[in-house]
């Protein structure tokens, strides 16, 4: 049961509640939410510090203009007269007032990042945080402006911390669509794009990679072997002369080629795995989780093989994802 004044809510916020901020606890100490909300509410007592703070940013980041439709097109002169530009600036300093008032609630906060979230979601992760961290700087010049030697250096410091934390918590509220999974296969586009991209450059050299992998499988477990009758019983080094091997080899590289090729057709890629997981279940291994184990060990020498090849960083993470996918599709854990 939560505490009052200490619930939990989806958007982790540095940001206090009312009694943590009592408390003094948080990145955002007590005083510098007084200071941004006393040095706020000096600036907003004039009534035009909307369109100057939405005029002083377009004009210094243009190119925003045209996020705008209703008046992408209307002379920078033409501005601060036109009643479209007025109504955004004033919606913006609507939101920017709730803001600086909820700062005290981790609740309220997480409500209005949702909100802020959903309106910029389409621009996606990347440009919102830009935009913001760009319009933060055009924040903390207008309200030097406006409220003169009452913005010391504390009150500039408070409102940058105020500010990255605004951008820190909105991170976590907006996700590329090539960042979400899918409900179903739990993989996502930029994981599929990415283990694509990188078997294509392997695609072809697929059997002997396969190859190399049932013979350091069979080292490292020799009893692994014993599943395979009609090449149980060959030493390792007649295993490439071999016609039953080599036919085992291309049979697995093909499957392993044909699942990676449908990752992006989702009810293909599910019907593979199914398959697999089948014809997986109707052979008798000892123990019951011989089966995973043989694919873990094969996932494992897989990412050996992908890290000699020179896969790293995101692309290997892809792979060591997408592979876990397979494996409790195909071998679910007992």
């Amino acid at each position: 049961m939560a505490t009052p004044g200490k619930t939990s809510y989806a958007i982790a916020m540095s940001i206090m509640t009312t009694e943590d901020d009592e408390m003094g606890s948080g990145l955002l100490s007590t005083q510098e939410r007084a200071i941004i909300r006393t040095t706020w509410n000096k600036a907003r007592k004039d009534g035009d510090v909307a369109p100057k703070l939405l005029f002083k940013f377009l004009k210094a980041y243009p190119e925003y203009q045209k996020k705008f439709s209703k008046f992408a097109d209307v002379p920078q002169s033409n501005l601060l007269s036109n009643g479209n530009f007025l109504a955004q600036a004033y919606t913006i300093l609507a939101g920017l007032n709730v803001i600086v008032q909820s700062l005290s609630s981790q609740e309220l906060m997480a409500n209005q990042l949702n909100a802020l979230g959903g309106a910029h979601q389409p621009r996606g992760v990347t440009t919102t945080i830009l935009e913001l961290k760009e319009f933060g700087v055009i924040l903390i010049q207008v309200l030097e402006e406006e409220i003169g030697s009452a913005m010391t250096i504390d009150a500039r410091q408070a409102w940058k911390n105020g500010i990255h934390e605004l951008i820190g918590g909105l991170s976590q509220t907006l996700k590329n669509p090539e960042d979400l999974p899918d409900p179903q296969t739990r993989l996502t586009p930029q994981q599929i794009k990415e283990v694509q991209r990188t078997w294509a450059s392997m695609r072809s050299d697929r059997n002997s990679i396969v190859s190399a992998i049932f013979i350091e499988l069979f080292r490292e477990n020799p009893r692994s072997q014993k599943y395979f009758a009609k090449f149980a019983s060959l030493p390792l080094e007649s295993l490439t002369s071999n016609t039953d091997f080599n036919q085992q080899v291309a049979l697995v590289a093909n499957r392993l080629d044909t699942i990676i090729s449908a990752m992006g057709d989702k009810l293909q890629l599910l019907g593979n795995i199914n398959y697999m997981r089948y014809s997986h279940e109707q052979r008798i291994y000892s123990p019951r989780n011989a089966v995973r184990d043989r694919f873990e060990d094969f996932g494992r020498l897989l990412l050996d093989t992908l890290i000699a090849k020179g896969i790293a960083g995101d692309d290997l993470d892809s792979w060591k994802s997408v592979l876990k996918i397979f494996i409790d599709g195909i071998a679910p854990e007992q």
